[in-house]
């Protein structure tokens, strides 16, 4: 699952399914901050070698759900998404992303 959000400067997080402890969610991001800016005392560790998400922390699935769930009950106060984005070059790609699915589903404007 891909999570965009807005938390301090903003983030973006795949989150999957831990191979080995199937408590836990295995969150990912390129940036370290889009992990901690929702979980401050995740255990963050990098893996040697090149990975599409360098950094990454186990997070049991229940924290997993109630960050995320606290997130979208507390912090959600805008109505729309992408000027609630602090870090100028996260939000040019969430418009970038935006677009792709515009393009992908159609923007339900019949622009003709």
């Amino acid at each position: 699952m891909w999570i965009a959000h807005s938390r301090d400067e903003g983030g973006w997080l795949s989150i999957v399914s831990h191979r080995h402890k199937p408590e836990c969610l295995m969150v990912r991001a390129r940036v370290e901050e889009h992990i901690t800016s929702l979980w401050p005392d995740a255990e963050i560790y990098a893996p040697a070698g090149s990975h599409d998400y360098q950094y990454r922390a186990d997070i049991p699935r229940e924290e997993v759900a109630c960050v995320i769930l606290e997130y979208i009950v507390s912090d959600i106060r805008y109505d729309d998404f992408k000027p609630s984005v602090n870090d100028w070059n996260l939000r040019r790609a969430f418009v970038e992303i935006w677009g792709t699915m515009a393009d992908y589903f159609g923007t339900g404007y019949n622009y003709e």
